[in-house]
């Protein structure tokens, strides 16, 4: 625990110091695999939760109009879409009557829910074939000097991404879903500059 404590500092708080970054290898070795799994999934969380925190605000009416657009009325549950038509919900009234319809129905369990845990998995997914191809790439960038193993190509990656991840899950809460590009186009040039950085290049 400490070890992957002084992993995470030093990956956050580490500039230009090729001794802090020769520090933050070894602890990161020594921490070992666990702690970098470990880490991998929080990032993973933190980066969606802005994400999922808008789709959660959202009333059923937004959340339908937004994922089926104009024809999202033939999405929905078939005792719900008796009551209403695309015209009738143009009514606020109608609307409340909606959300309200929708709730009863079990909007969040049935509808809510299976489309967030759909979203973390989609970003498991994306968030594994980035950090796998940062390791490639970085094994590539090295070729010429001192290689590092796979384990701690993916460590320097997820533990170099804590501070681009504080500022991209706080970008996030303004612009959702644009603020995972941002992280990842941090996290690259970061990563790459500390790489230069490591023992022998």
């Amino acid at each position: 625990m400490n070890n992957y404590l002084k992993a995470v500092t030093l990956g956050a708080f580490t500039w230009k110091n090729e001794e802090r970054v020769s520090l933050f290898l070894k602890n990161m070795r020594e921490a070992g695999k666990r702690w970098i799994i470990l880490h991998f999934f929080l990032l993973t969380i933190c980066l969606n939760f802005p994400v999922v925190l808008t789709i959660s605000q959202l009333e059923p009416v937004q959340f339908y109009s937004r994922l089926y657009g104009e024809n999202f009325i033939h999405a929905l549950p078939e005792n719900v879409r008796d009551f209403f038509t695309e015209e009738t919900l143009m009514d606020s009234e109608v609307v409340r009557e909606f959300n309200m319809l929708m709730y009863q129905d079990g909007y969040g369990a049935n509808v809510l829910m299976p489309i967030l845990g759909m979203l973390f998995g989609i970003m498991i997914i994306i968030q594994l074939m980035f950090y796998l191809s940062t390791a490639w790439f970085l094994w590539l960038s090295r070729m010429n000097v001192k290689p590092l193993s796979f384990k701690d190509r993916m460590g320097l990656a997820l533990y170099s991404s804590t501070l681009p991840l504080i500022a991209a899950t706080i970008f996030g809460f303004f612009l959702p879903t644009v603020h995972i590009i941002v992280f990842y186009f941090a996290v690259i040039f970061i990563v790459f500059h500390r790489s230069s950085l490591c023992p022998d290049g």
